[in-house]
């Protein structure tokens, strides 16, 4: 049966009575990637790939995201070649795949798009999650709902557009296409973590600011826009950002976000 929470839907193929056992999906997945990690790696990532399989409490697209890039982390230098990021993108859709290959062998593939993610563990699909709906986060006068992509530049998760909806019903919506651009010509030039958190509120305030002219609303306090960008801040990852040496587009993990 589909099991719906929230409004996020998820679809589970291995919990039918005869499938076999999320542990044996676990054991499976980690016999065939285990030799990608050398020993004083192996127990972290053994953690890690127990929460990837933990469809009970499955991972957002984020943490799926996160996962990928610490595994690609801890594999030793001569396997990291088995570790793929492809992105695609056209005038109708995007979406990114992570997969861990084993020559022929795909053990783990990870898909992200706009509307849903998925992963499959040994050619088998164990979790898709529609996000197309699904909220940052709620409060009492402030209710966010974001459509996020992989930037592939920044090879992180980021969200294009907010729609914020306020009390009296005030909608609008944030683009932040400009904030994107911003951190990947920071990140090009070494200097993203020098992004301060004074400049990230007035960069937000702005587009916010722009959003509110654009769809024609009421007049909106300072007050109800210094909380609104401190939402945002606080719920699109862009409130620490950590930059490592050496920038390289085609790595799979240069920047980290920590909220």
């Amino acid at each position: 049966m589909p099991i719906t929470i929230g409004r996020g839907f998820l679809k589970s193929e291995m919990f039918s009575q005869s499938a076999i056992s999320q542990r044996s999906f676990f054991t499976l997945l980690w016999e065939k990637i285990k030799d990608f990690f050398c020993d004083t790696q192996r127990s972290t990532a053994d953690q890690y790939i127990k929460e990837l399989c933990d469809v009970a409490s499955p991972p957002d697209a984020q943490r799926l995201f996160d996962l990928f890039c610490k595994l690609y982390e801890l594999s030793s230098p001569s396997c990291r070649g088995n570790f793929h990021f492809q992105h695609y993108k056209d005038a109708e859709c995007q979406y990114t795949n992570l997969c861990i290959k084993d020559g022929e062998d795909i053990p783990l593939c990870i898909m992200i798009r706009q509307d849903h993610y998925h992963y499959d563990i040994m050619n088998r699909t164990v979790l898709c999650v529609d996000t197309q709906s699904a909220h940052l986060k709620r409060y009492s006068d402030i209710n966010i709902k974001a459509s996020t992509y992989v930037c592939e530049p920044l090879c992180c998760l980021f969200p294009e557009r907010l729609q914020l909806s306020l009390s009296g019903g005030i909608t609008f919506s944030v683009d932040l296409k400009n904030i994107e651009e911003t951190l990947i010509a920071m990140a090009e030039k070494g200097n993203l973590c020098d992004w301060k958190e004074q400049e990230r509120k007035a960069a937000i305030s702005s587009r916010i600011n722009l959003g509110i002219a654009q769809a024609g609303v009421t007049a909106i306090d300072d007050a109800i826009k210094n909380k609104i960008a401190a939402k945002v801040i606080e719920n699109t990852n862009l409130k620490n950002a950590a930059f490592k040496p050496n920038y390289a587009q085609s790595s799979v993990t240069q920047i980290v976000y920590s909220c």
